[in-house]
Parts: C-alpha cells; structure tokens; sequence
C-alpha cells in the first residue's frame, strides 16, 4: 500500500496489554530550519484586502482569526520584508468546507504583483479543518515584498489563517518504534494550533481512514490521534503516503527496490466504508527473489519492523500483512481420487509451531462428513486434532482461584444470600439444601418437634447428594406443621446428624458462578465484582460476599434478595457448579473452557510421534492472494471492519455466487433447500461471522444433487442448526439428574421441526401430496407429542467440537468450533429405547448384540479403523490413563501371521478404513478374546468397530456387575451374554481373595461375557474391591450374583427401568436405574392397549400385587418370553413380514434352506419347520432388504404374591446378647453385632399363608458363617451338598505332597491349603466342621466346603465388617396368615454370626389382576455409565451415533418424506399449487432415485436422489408446457430475491465505479454489494426471520380470487405495502441511477456525488449495462 496508517493502528488492536504509540521526531539534520507566519489578521498594517471580513467563528486558526473571502476579485495581500533576495518556499493555511465547484477555490498567487500561479485550495472536509497548501517557490527582492492571494474563479475563497514562509524541518513519524513515513514539510493538526508534536507519543483513538471516496471524502485520508493532554485531534497530512526519498538512512533494515521486472497489479479492499481510491494498493503477483526475504521473520507479528519497498517511479510501498488460509481439503468439482490429496501434510503443525501456538491445528475432526479427506501422515510437524480427555475438575476452593489466572475471568463461590419468605422453609418446598460441618456440634441447634426431626434427618440421610460442602434434599417432607407457620426465623434451622451439623442456608448458596459478564454492568462498579480475584483486603479470592446487609464502614449498600433473583443465574451471572462439585471438563461452561484451563486439569489428550490422522474439510480452499482483498474474519481481537460490512459479507457471498456462477441450477436447488433446512440468524450468536453461514449454506450446494439423506444429516450435525434450534449441549435427564441433583427434560425444538419442517410435515400425505384424512374428514396427524418427547431424547449429547485453525474462530483459547459438524457426548446421552412413529422402537429390524458379539472382529464385513499412532480408541473410549505414554498400557497385539494382522497391515500401506472381505481363523490372541477394541498392527493401531447392533432393555439370566470397589456406583444389572465387563478372580469362600480380588485380562480395557470371566477366573465372588494395583486400568467387573430388572409404570403407560440388586455401601445403583431416584420414563406399547398396573382406580398397584411408589407410579416384576411370530408361511405378505418381525438377522441362518413363499418374501427354515429359528427376507417400497428373525420377545408384568418386598430393620427386632451398632452405610443407621447364642426375631404379619422370600442384608470379614432360622419355632435347614466323612488329620504341618487338602483334611494355616471350593475353617473346641463327623470339632483346623451347612442360611465373606454390605440369596419359607415370627440366631456350638443390617421378606412372583405385557423394546446405547476414571463404562460414541444414524433413517424412510419435499421444492420452483399428478410423479422420481425425459436420464438409483427429484420438477410438463400457464391456478408469484437477481442477471450488471467524478479515480474491481436487502424487500439471503422460512407453504392470501379459489400463493405472504414499495423503488433505482442508495436504492451511499438521472450513475457502486443491438428505437 501506499499509505502510512491502517486500521490495525488503533491503540487497542494489538493481543498484549500495551497500547500501540505514535511518535514524532524532527529530522536532526533539518532541525536548524525556520519558518516565518504572517496572520491574514495582522493588525501591523502589513496586511491588505478588499471586501472579505476577518472573523474567529470557526476555531482551529493560530492568531485573533482569519481571514473569509469573499467572491470574484476579493484579494489578501501581505507585505513583508527583511528577506534576502532569493527563492523561498510559500504555503497557506487555510479551511474549506464547500462541496461547490467540486470541492476546489483556487486562487491566484501574484508576488510582487507578479503572476506566479493558481494554487488549489481543496475541500478540507470542515470549515474549522486548516490545512497547508503545497509549498510554492517565489522569489523575493531584497528589502519589502507583497505576496498576494486573488480570488478569480467566480465561486469565492477559501477562509486563509495564516501565510508561512520558509520549509518546515522534516518530521519521522514512527509507530512501535519503527518508521512509518517521513513528513517533509512538517506535521500539524487540522483542527487545533498551538501543539508542538515533536517527541510527543500519541495513539489513535479510532481507525484511520485512507485515502478513498471522491474529492468531498477523504482523498487524504485522515488519521485521529489522542494527544497527551487527553484531547482527541486530527492530523493535518491525513494518512499520508509513505515516502523516504531522501531520508532512506532511517530504513536500517533495508528495503527492496523494485525493478519494472515486479509485476504489481492495483487492487483495493472492499472493507472500508467508501471505496478507495485507484493506485493506493497493490498485488505483487510475480513473487520476489531478494536476499532481503531471509531478513524477513516468517509469521508477521505486531511489533515487526515494517516491510518497504521503492517503485522505479521513485514511490514507495509497505506490505500489508494479510491473513493466509491454507488449501485443507477439496473443492466441490475435486474429482473422487483426489479427495484427500488437499488435505494439509501436516495438518497445519508447522504454521502451529511457526506462531508458537498461536495459531491452532488445522487438522479437521474426522466425522462421516471429511472421513474421504483424511491421510495417515508421519511428518514431525504434525498435529492431531483437538481431542478432550474425560477428566474431572474439581471444583475446590483452589480452583476456583485458579479459574482467575487461567482465564482472566471473575469465578467465585457465593455466600451471604439470605432467605426472607416462608415459602422457603425446607418443609415447605420440594428441594433444600443443607450446609454440612462434619465431625462438628451444632452451637445452636433447634428445637423442632419429633415429626420435623424424623423428616429431615430421613431426607438428609437418603439424599443421594454427595457434595462435601453441601447437600440438596429433593423430597416432599410431612413435618410437623407448627415448626414452619409463623416467622421467618425459622427458617434458620441446624440439626445434628450423628455426628455432623447440618444447616439449612439458600438454594444458591455456595453454587461457583462466572461473574465476568457482571463486571461491566454492576451498578457499583467493577472494583466490587473485581477485588475478591485480586486480593482484596486479603480476601482468600474463592467466594464473593453478597451484601445482603452493607457493609456501612465500606459505603457498600445494602442489597436486597430482588437483585440477586433478577440477576443471579442470568446472562450476566452464568452458573457454574456447586463448590466442592467434580464435574467433567467437558461440562464446564464455554467461558472456562480455554486451552490454559484444559492443559491446568489435563484434558488435553497427546500427540504421537508413529504417526497422525489428518482430515481436511470439503470446501476449505486457500484464500487466492491475486484476488482483491474481500473479506474479513472476526476474531477476538478488536474489530477493524465495521460490524455492519462485517455483517454483509455472507450476503455479498451469496450475491456474487448467484449472479455469476455457471451452475445456475444448482445453486437455484440451494436457495430451495435452504428455505426448508432455515438457519435463524435470531436465534445464533453470529452476528459480523461469514463463514460459519457458508459453511452451512455449502451443505446445500454440494448435496443439491445428490441424496437429501446426506444433507439431513450434516445439517442435523451442524453447529449453528444445533444453536439455532437449542438442542446444543442438551443433555439426557439421568445424566442431569446423577450430575446436578435436578429434574429435566431433553429440549424438544429440534426434535419437532426436523419432523415438521424439513422431513414429514405435520399431516400424513399420498404419494400425490394430497392429506389423508379419517372418515370424518379431519386430516391425519403425521406425529404426536409423543413422539416429540420420545425423539428429543435421541438429540441429546451434541456438542460443539474443539477450535482449530485456518477457520473464523472467534476466540483462540474457546474450545468450541461453530463450523464443523459436532460430536456427540456419550454420556450427555439419553441411552434409553425411544419409540418411534410406526409403533415401534428406534433400533427395530436391527440386529441383536448378543447375535453378533462373539468374535465379530474375525467375521466378513468386521469394520477397523485407522488411529496411526496413537493407541487411544476413537468409537469407544478408555480412561486418560491410557493416552499417557508413562503408563505402560498393555494393547492386543496381533501375531503377525495371522490372517487379520496381514490384511491390516497390507504391506505397510495402512489403510484408514478396513472391512474384512472373508471370514478368518482365529491365532493367538484372536482365539482367547471374546472381543477386541484397540489393535496393534506394526508401529499403528486400529480401532475394531462393532457394526450397529442393538440391546434388549429386559433380558433372561441377568449377572450384577460393578466397578473395582464395592464403594463405587455402579452395582447394577448387566446382559451375561454380552461382553460389557471383566473378569474379578476369587473363591467367594475366601476372605482374604474377597477383600482383594485378582484379574487376568489379556488386554487393559479387555471385555468379556460372564461365561469367559468365570471360565478364565475358575470362580468368582461378591469381592470387596479389585487389586489396586494400576487402579485406572480396572472398570466394570462380573460377580456370581443374580440380577432383577424390575418396571416402573406410571400412570400413563410410560415405563422406567430399575435395577434390583444388593447395595454394598451408599447409593452404589445407578441413579438411572435406581427404584426410587429414576424417572427415565419411556413410551412402550402394551399388548392390551391401555391395560397397565396403574391404569385405572380398579387396576391400581396393589390390585396387582405391584409396589406403589412415592411417586404414584407402579414397581413390578418382569419376566421375558420369547415365540415365533409365524408357524405357517401361507398367503404372508411383505407388509405382514415387516409389520411383525422387529428382530433383525444377519443373513440367512446356516444350514437353513429358502424357499420362495411368493409376495417378495423368502423364508430360511432349519429343519424344514417355520420356528424361532426361522429368517424371513423381504424388501420394502424403498429398495431397502431386510433379513428378520421370526422372534417376538415379550416382556411379561407380574407381581409379589401376598406381600411387596419389604425391609425389617435389625435393630427393631426383639435381640438377645447382641450389641447395636452405627454405620453410615447401614440402611437404618445401625447394624446389630452378633455373639454367643445371640439371636435377632422379628414379628411379621402377611395377609395370605404361603411361600415367602427371605434374604439378610449383613457384612462379615472372615470365613462363612451361618445362622440357624427359626419361623414359627420350626427350624430351616437344607440338605447338605456332600455325604459326611471322618476327618483326616495330617498333624500341624502336613508335608508339601498332601496339598492341597480335601474336604475334612487337616490341619491347614489359611485358605491356600486347602482344595477349590474349600476354605480352612479355623475352629475352636465349640463348633462343628460341616460334611465332617460329629466330633470333629477338636479344636483343629479343617478344609471344608461350605455347601455341606445345614443351617437356615450361610453367610459368605463381603470384606468389611460395618461397611461390605451384601444380601443373601433368598431362601422359601412359609408364612401362616396373621403374625409369625422369624428367628436368625447363632447356631449351637458357634461363638458369633455376621453383622446384620437388615431382613428382608417378600412374596413369590405372582400374576397380574389383568394381565399386561408390551414387546421388548431395543435400544442402542447401553445402559452401563461410565465413572472415574472414566471410560470404563459402555456408553460410548459408537452406539451414539448408530442411534442418531436410526433416527434420521426413520425420518428419511417415511412415506410422507417424498410427497412433501416434492411439493415444498415444486413450490420453490415456481409452481405455488403444483397437481397431485405432478407431485406424484416428483415422489416416484425421490423414491426410485431415476427420472428419464427423452433418451436422457437422472438420477442415482437410490431412494431420496434429489438430481432425479429436481429433474423431474424441472422437465415436466406442468413445468414447461406454455398452455399450461393458461391455468389461473398455473405459476406463482415470483419471490423477490430471485426478481432482483433476475433484473441484474438479465440486464447484465456490471460493477463499475463512475470515472465522471472529480478528483483522483477510484479503483473500480468491487463487489455486488446489496445492503440489508431483507429489510427492504422481506427477503435476503441468510436472513431467515423464523423457522418457517419468509412464508408459510400453505398461505393463502386472506382477500382477492385467490382466497376464493383457494390458491396457495405463499410468496404473497411478505408483498407487504411497504416491500412491495421497496422492490419497486429498488428496481427502478437501479435502472436510473445504479446500484446505490438513491430514492430508496438497494445498496448504501458509496460516499460521492448526488442523484443525477443524467446515466453516469456517478452516485452508485456499479449498473446495469445491457444495451439493445439496432440503432434505433424500433430496432
């Protein structure tokens, strides 16, 4: 450029803390020049003139005044002496503010009454601006002189301040220390005197303006400075041209001098307000080759010295830095094979390490979108994609602080807030929360009565919270109504809980809010949000005190509780967790979540030095460095491009692309699409953003011939689709509610519109697009709320990726990218079965996991996919743990002979993606694993990929699984088919293995069934917890136990799962399969419609002996039953087939024989009989083939014949020589402790006489023990497992060749002695050795088997004593009606039990009054959570997105799809009542995928091919026939846009800058630029006002023959009064004047001339240019 000063100049554009100075220094060498200035005021007399006046009105003038000239032969004269006689250079100061005469009051220059010269005068854009003329050599006499300025040019003069004789000494102006330019005739200020700049450091307050826009703009330009004293002035050069002829000593680093060889072609960027003037930037587009480059630093930083360079005309230039964007994936003409090839090397890492990280990673997160870009690259420079770790941020005292340094942003805890109203007495509302002070005696506790006691103590303790600081009670409470109905000061209650005071304190006490938006805004000032980060009065920084009383010696007010309700958790206060809370990283708000606080926690995972996936982006092409500058990004940087350029930029795209592009057609298929996949600007925060817009739009564009399947499913992955419709970030209610302690709901807009407006419709159409409707008449609904419900929970988990480079990111350290597509959290994940609109589930006709499991990774079609170095899976996910190299992580490493190794490894040549073309044989490890997931193959991995398969959520046979410590949640229920767990290897028997079991896994993270964990171990265990040895490689384990999955209904039909099992310690269920805390309701379809436990007042809960819970809802029992579908094969129909098989299958079974039934149905049968056994093949309308098993599972609802499981405390019971214990983790909070012929009996009353169960919760850390079990008096026993034999004593120390010791051998020292299924019973005199002789109780120590007890019930070893909680197996009993009593005492003989909890007693399984059952309903995600250290559970992104997969092919597959894109599309296409005839014939073209016209045919073949769709709209006769049109229903109105597109497009519009203006030319090469046109017309691109798009579909004008007729017109919707006026005034504006803003124009004032239909348009950015052949009117 030539000038000095741009944008980026401002003083707050530059990312350090310092501002960016402004010096100037007087050359040395011309500090010695003087100057003379003569006043045109002088009062000496040496001034003369005519008939001006003198005034001072106008400010800015050096003396008393100045002088106003007058017209035509007015004159001032000055009359000087003392001069020499020489040349002497001679320059006026002067204001002008008239645009008349173009800007220009020449005057005439006489000296000595001599004519010299007219001298020009310009427009100095004010009349308080003085400026210098260019300076004049005159020659002087000796002795008295008169200088003289003569008005002759018949508009006036200018008002003259002063005349100055002599040069003014040369001035460098420098910026950052570097010169910028040399100002040779001095600098001064336009609009003040008196300021000396010399040595003074300024900085510009605003941006400076170049030189552009016509003679009336700033041809100078202008800069604005602020000067030391604070005042805001303007320099008298402008922004001036840089130039050091002459002064070339102050370059010290050089500069190039350019050759007429340097091809430089002008340009000018579109980015400022008025366009610019010609030759003030250049391309230099033939590169340079100067060993001046190697002096160059390669990345352009702030404070660089200044690039220059001298033209061989003698003027300067300085290179303007630009930002450079890098080729990262292909164009959208890129041929197939060469996808990949522009993909960055490396992606970006060198420019990564170039910046030092200043720049992100280019490398693009490889999805289904960009998986065709993506190269295995080894390169040393590259960098892998942004990747967060699941890591927990703890939310201490520490790091709340520690959020302030790392980010900048004001973090605290807050405290103080007080509670005024009664309504907020915990019981009085549904949710309290409670201060804890462990280990801590209430100072003063309150009184309450017995009732309030009970029912707080109760909430407090069952409360599932586990926050350190702070617990939220979420029940309804029945407390004594006198503790809360009188004052506010009982709201103020603390209540001793053992031995920890609880106090009852605000709902939002102790919550950690982001308090930076507050900041700005605070009616106190910032320094009271600030002080508390920054050491105030030495504050310990992690809390802010609300001052809900003032603080009076601070002049702090006080702040009543309103303020904190009107602005607490608002947009200004933005919530962040409770103190003390973990929560993951990723669940951080976007504020915290910058590159410094990831790499602080470690969320960040590592590189990988074997070798990176790199992926590119379609469509993200280098900026073209010999195109004009055209764009800007915004950035978190100060803006330097007004917002509302910024702002126009997408629209400017658009534009361009619309008018001059050579694909017409598709680009026209893309504004169609886009007014049915609508982006609300609204509803985004994006304003002043381009490419995000674009991005998106270009899905539209790329796919706009090929399938709508691939465009619904970027878009449902978009970014800004996801803002735009609030489904970002949603989360499923068990993960807010195991999180947060909270109720919610998954957000349901997305799942709506994308039914409603981009797939279905809301009513159900024909294949012709006509409504069907019921027999009424009323139309058939295409959905219900229902079905919003169930599908809003399929779009939870999606989140924004991380930031990366060569994009418009916004923020450096954000982790969120607005551009590409986003991923999914599986754990944010709703993992539940969702309904879907056929009465059925998501997930039907897919095939079962447990179908497909076994060694999948050897079968044809086994998918793997490339990870390069790094060993961490991609689909499924490990702990962080593993991503650390120091952890030595033990992978599968393939043998390298094996058939699987060698077709991964291919030579070396890696593919990124392998399906196995054949089965193979196992080898090695192959052979002993039930599974794999991550692979070593050579110096890569790849990642195994279970194809979609699906899970039953009620299955046979179910086995507890749970973490490595008994402590963890994560007991709960798991399919023993399906390898989700590991193996935990001990002898239940066995105290010391129970403590600490032993694990064998061949791989970390290895998984397995239960039948290959208890075939490695030999035998496994209730275990205590798993060796802890590399903890972080333990996760999900197996034990023997048994599982129920039990239902809860509600009274809508609408079931939960719930998970029965043993509690080791505290709330150890998963929340989202706990009894009492979940409430993942879930839509199932009962056999029996509407009959359910609970349906009824007569078909209540008790009526089916089912549980009523709290909730009103019904706990039952479950079975699974599973029968053949079809016995006989006769007259079956396609549509029976798919109707009534749900169970997918892989193919035909092996062994089975087809036979062709006839209908397009195949059955495979074993044995020639149709059984469960049997597959059916059949295809639907769609070109779908589908394999299904003749298999319903059903699940059954039973209930607890005579008596609901119930829990009978041990310390209620009548005891006898026991001891009463406390434990936190007991049910009760007691425990009773057994001795010596100690027994515990309970009374307990049934109903009906019968067979009852009857289990024990207990602890026990030593060898089993049992207890003799009395009902009635009457003993229990059970036979014993062995005969008895006599014992066999060995003596003391039996030789090594007689272990290990059999059953009734001795005498052993510990367990190890002794045979599997063994344990060393160490005895004393008193008890008996079971399955040996009676006697045998010598006082020795014996291996014995614990089966052979006879006692009621045996106690096995949990690993603790008061905290290793596990229930027995239950035992039959049998139970009169009316009270019983149950005895469990010690047996005779044996000196102590087990510590008993509690007894439980329940009924058999029994039926249901009415009976009720639904089909067992699928769903993709597992159930199993995952916990720290994360990435041990099974819900991952694999199944996520095989869900989301479903979804969208539900929607795509539905028959209304084709009927109600064709007719939305036809409409788009100009046709606003297309027949049903034509519409029929575009659905049979979307559904068939062909369209043929003539001997041309389109399409792919495939069901939803939009190229045959848009064929056959375009092609058909309705389209095109001219007698058609005669129709009155024919057509429609044209939309606006495509009308003014069309004018310009037609008349062929040309940009072109008028060349008639006065004044320098301006550079003509500029863009379209139609500005805001949606607010004139009602429609512009990207503006969408609401989802609907600008029109409603089926508007139909409410006044005219249209309503009458009943034509559908939606465009006639925006012909406002007011748009239709516009459009008018657009178009004819444009016709007479150009594309400007003259009489309502569609663009903005282009900053010259004035609205002159004379055709030079000279008020307007470019015109229409056709011009008809012929010359004349008539030609």
């Amino acid at each position: 450029r030539k000038y000095a000063f741009i944008k980026q100049d401002r003083h707050d554009t530059i990312t350090s803390n310092e501002d960016i100075h402004t010096t100037f220094e007087v050359v040395p060498e011309e500090a010695d020049l003087v100057t003379a200035i003569y006043e045109a005021e002088d009062s000496s007399g040496s001034v003369t003139f005519d008939r001006g006046s003198f005034s001072s009105s106008n400010p800015g003038f050096s003396g008393l005044g100045y002088y106003d000239m007058s017209g035509d032969g007015d004159f001032i004269q000055w009359s000087i002496s003392s001069y020499l006689a020489g040349s002497y250079p001679v320059s006026f100061r002067y204001a002008h503010g008239s645009t008349g005469n173009n800007g220009q009051r020449p005057l005439d220059l006489y000296v000595n009454d001599v004519f010299v010269k007219t001298m020009d005068f310009t427009f100095t854009d004010s009349w308080r601006y003085y400026k210098y003329t260019e300076l004049v050599d005159v020659n002087l006499v000796e002795g008295t002189n008169t200088i003289k300025l003569l008005v002759s040019n018949g508009y006036g003069g200018p008002n003259i301040d002063h005349m100055r004789i002599g040069k003014p000494p040369a001035v460098v102006i420098k910026t950052n220390g570097w010169p910028r330019t040399i100002a040779k005739n001095g600098v001064g200020l336009l609009d003040g005197w008196g300021v000396d700049l010399n040595g003074m450091a300024v900085t510009m307050p605003s941006y400076p303006d170049p030189p552009q826009g016509d003679l009336f703009r700033y041809i100078f330009g202008r800069t604005k400075v602020e000067l030391d004293n604070g005042s805001e002035k303007y320099l008298d050069i402008g922004n001036p041209p840089i130039d050091f002829t002459g002064y070339e000593q102050y370059l010290t680093n050089g500069y190039f001098t350019f050759s007429n060889s340097d091809v430089f072609t002008s340009t000018a960027s579109h980015l400022f307000s008025y366009p610019l003037l010609e030759g003030q930037e250049f391309i230099l587009t033939s590169g340079l080759s100067d060993e001046l480059c190697e002096s160059i630093p390669p990345v352009s930083e702030e404070f660089d010295a200044p690039v220059l360079g001298k033209l061989p005309n003698g003027e300067w230039l300085v290179w303007s830095p630009s930002i450079l964007l890098e080729d990262n994936g292909p164009s959208i003409n890129a041929p197939a094979n060469d996808i990949a090839s522009a993909t960055l090397e490396d992606g970006g890492g060198a420019a990564v390490i170039l910046t030092n990280e200043k720049l992100k990673c280019a490398n693009v997160p490889r999805t289904f979108v960009n998986e065709d870009t993506c190269v295995l690259s080894t390169l040393s420079t590259a960098c892998k994609a942004s990747e967060l770790l699941s890591v927990d941020v703890e939310m201490s005292t520490e790091n709340v602080k520690k959020f302030y340094s790392l980010t900048g942003h004001y973090v605290y805890a807050i405290r103080g807030l007080a509670m005024e109203e009664l309504h907020e007495h915990p019981c009085s509302k549904p949710k309290s929360r409670w201060e804890i002070s462990t280990g801590v005696t209430c100072p003063s506790a309150t009184v309450l009565n017995a009732d309030t006691v009970t029912a707080l103590t109760d909430a407090i303790t069952k409360s599932f919270d586990s926050n350190p600081f702070v617990k939220d009670v979420t029940r309804t409470l029945l407390c004594d109504p006198s503790d809360y109905d009188d004052s506010t000061d009982e709201l103020d209650i603390q209540l001793q809980i053992g031995s920890d005071c609880y106090t009852h304190v605000h709902p939002d006490h102790l919550n950690v809010y982001d308090f930076s938006g507050w900041v700005s805004v605070h009616n106190g000032g910032a320094y009271n949000i600030q002080k508390w980060a920054e050491g105030f009065d030495g504050h310990e920084g992690w809390y802010l005190m609300y001052p809900y009383v003032g603080v009076s010696e601070r002049n702090v007010p006080q702040h009543p509780m309103s303020r904190w309700y009107n602005n607490g958790n608002g947009d200004n206060i933005v919530y962040v967790a409770r103190l003390g809370d973990s929560l993951p990283y990723r669940d951080l708000i976007d504020g915290l979540k910058t590159d410094a606080v990831a790499n602080y926690f470690g969320a960040l995972a590592p590189g990988s030095a074997q070798g990176l996936i790199i992926c590119g982006s379609h469509g993200e092409v280098a900026n073209d460095p010999s195109l004009p500058e055209g764009f800007d990004l915004h950035s978190d940087e100060q803006s330097t491009t007004g917002s509302d350029e910024m702002d126009n930029q997408k629209h400017v795209v658009w534009t361009e692309v619309n008018l001059k592009s050579n694909d017409q057609l598709r680009q026209r298929v893309a504004w169609a699409l886009s007014q049915i996949l609508t982006l609300v600007p609204g509803n985004i925060n994006g304003a002043e953003r381009t490419e995000m817009y674009t991005y998106y739009y270009d899905i539209l564009v790329r796919h706009a011939f090929g399938n709508y399947r691939d465009i619904l499913g970027e878009v449902s992955f978009s970014p800004l689709m996801a803002e735009h419709l609030s489904y970002l970030k949603s989360k499923s209610h068990s993960y807010v509610f195991s999180n947060s302690n909270m109720v919610s709901r998954a957000d349901e807009n997305y799942a709506r519109e994308v039914m409603q407006l981009f797939s279905i419709g809301l009513v159900k159409l024909n294949k012709d697009g006509t409504i069907q409707v019921y027999d009424s008449g009323v139309p058939l609904q295409a959905y219900t709320n229902e079905d919003i419900e169930s599908f809003a929970r399929a779009w939870t988990g999606f989140d924004r990726t991380a930031a990366r480079g060569n994009i418009e990111q916004i923020s450096r350290g954000s982790t969120d990218n607005r551009l590409d597509p986003m991923q999914v959290v599986p754990d944010w994940r709703d993992p539940f079965p969702k309904s879907n609109l056929d009465g059925g589930f998501i997930g039907d006709k897919y095939e079962l996991c447990v179908d497909v499991n076994y060694k999948s990774f050897l079968k044809k079609g086994a998918h793997y996919r490339l990870l390069g170095g790094s060993s961490s899976p991609e689909m499924t996910k490990d702990p962080s743990y593993f991503s650390d190299p120091a952890n030595s992580v033990l992978r599968a490493e393939l043998d390298p002979t094996s058939a699987l190794y060698l077709r991964l490894y291919n030579g070396g040549d890696y593919e990124l993606d392998v399906l196995l073309e054949n089965d193979m044989t196992c080898t090695g490890i192959e052979c002993n694993v039930d599974t794999l997931r991550v692979v070593k193959v050579g110096n890569v991995y790849y990642e195994f990929v279970e194809k979609p398969c699906i899970q039953l959520a009620f299955y046979r046979d179910a086995k507890r699984i749970q973490g490595r410590d008994n402590r963890n949640q994560g007991q709960m229920c798991a399919n023993p088919d399906l390898p989700h767990a590991r193996e935990a290897c001990c002898r239940g028997e066995r105290y010391r293995e129970v403590r600490s079991a032993s694990t064998s896994y061949l791989y970390d993270g290895e998984r397995m069934t239960f039948s290959t964990a208890a075939e490695r171990c030999g035998s496994l265990c209730m275990f205590e917890n798993v060796n802890n040895e590399n903890w972080w490689k333990k996760g999900y384990h197996w034990t023997p136990k048994d599982c129920s999955i039990l239902v809860k209904i509600n009274s809508e039909g609408y079931i939960a799962i719930v998970h029965d099992t043993d509690i080791a310690y505290i709330n150890t269920i998963p929340y989202h399969v706990q009894e009492e805390s979940t409430l993942n309701w879930f839509r199932v379809f009962w056999d029996v419609d509407g009959v359910y436990p609970g349906s009824s007042d007569s078909n209540n809960c008790a009526a089916n002996n089912c549980k009523a819970m709290n909730d009103g809802s019904c706990l039952c029992k479950t079975s699974v039953t599973e029968s053949p579908v079809f016995s006989d094969t006769s007259a079956i129909s396609v549509t029976e087939v798919l109707s009534q098989l749900f169970i997918g299958a892989s193919g035909p079974p092996p062994g089975s024989v087809g036979t062709d039934i006839g209908n397009g149905v195949i059955v495979y049968k074993l044995d020639s009989i149709v059984d469960e056994r049997s597959v059916f093949e059949a295809s639907d309308d769609k070109g779908r083939v589908f394999f299904l098993k003749n298999v319903r599972s059903t699940v059954n609802i039973e209930g607890w014949e005579g008596k609901i499981p119930e829990i009978y405390e041990a310390e209620d019971a009548t005891t006898y020589n026991v001891t009463v214990k406390s434990s936190s983790s007991a049910t009760g909070g007691k425990y009773i402790d057994y001795d010596l012929e100690s027994y515990l009996e309970w009374n307990v009353a049934v109903n009906t006489p019968g067979t009852y169960k009857l289990s024990f919760r207990y602890a026990l850390d030593s060898h089993p023990r049992p207890l003799s079990i009395f009902v009635n008096s009457v003993e229990v026993t059970k036979e014993a497992a062995n005969p008895t034999i006599p014992v066999v004593y060995y003596g003391g120390s039996p030789s090594a060749d007689k272990f290990p010791l059999q059953r009734c051998e001795g005498d052993c020292d510990n367990d190890n002695h002794c045979a599997d299924g063994l344990f060393c019973k160490q005895n004393n005199a008193l008890e008996e050795n079971p399955g040996c002789e009676i006697g045998s109780g010598n006082g020795r120590d014996y291996c014995v088997d614990p089966l052979d007890y006879t006692h009621g019930v045996l106690f096995y070893p949990t690993g603790g004593w008061s905290s290793d909680w596990l229930n027995t197996d239950p035992i039959e009993i049998y139970l009169a009606a009316g009270q019983n009593t149950i005895r469990a005492q010690v047996p005779v003989g044996y000196k102590d039990g087990p510590n008993i909890d509690h007894m439980k007693l329940g009924g058999i399984t029994a039926e249901l009054l009415q009976p009720a059952s639904f089909r067992n309903p699928p769903h993709f995600m597992s159930l199993i959570p995952d916990y720290s250290p994360y990435g041990v559970g099974e819900m991952n992104l694999r199944d996520a997105l095989y869900e989301t997969d479903a979804v969208l092919d539900h929607y795509f597959y539905q028959d209304n799809v084709a009927p109600f894109l064709c007719t939305r599309m036809i409409q788009r296409f100009g046709m606003s009542n297309p027949s049903p005839r034509y519409v029929e014939a575009c659905s049979t073209a979307f559904k068939s995928g062909t369209y043929s016209s003539g001997s041309a045919s389109f399409g792919s073949g495939e069901y939803g091919s939009l190229e045959a769709m848009v064929a056959a709209i375009v092609l058909d006769n309705e389209a095109t026939s001219s007698s058609v049109s005669m129709d009155p229903g024919h057509g429609s109105v044209k939309e606006p846009i495509l009308k003014v597109l069309a004018l310009m497009r037609s008349m062929e519009y040309q940009t072109k800058i008028p060349d008639t203006l006065q004044g320098p030319p301006m550079h003509n090469d500029y863009q379209v630029k139609l500005w805001y046109i949606h607010e004139k017309i009602g429609q512009g691109p990207y503006e969408f006002p609401t989802v609907f798009s600008f029109f409603l579909p089926e508007y139909i004008p409410d006044n005219g023959p249209a309503l009458a007729a009943k034509y559908i017109s939606p465009e006639t919707m925006i012909l406002t009064m007011p748009n239709t006026v516009s459009l008018l005034n657009g178009m004819f504006s444009l016709i007479k004047y150009g594309l400007g803003d003259c009489n309502n124009g569609f663009s903005r004032y282009p900053g010259y001339s004035g609205c002159n239909d004379d055709g030079k348009y000279e008020r307007s950015f470019g015109r229409l240019s056709y011009e008809p052949m012929g010359e004349n009117l008539s030609q």
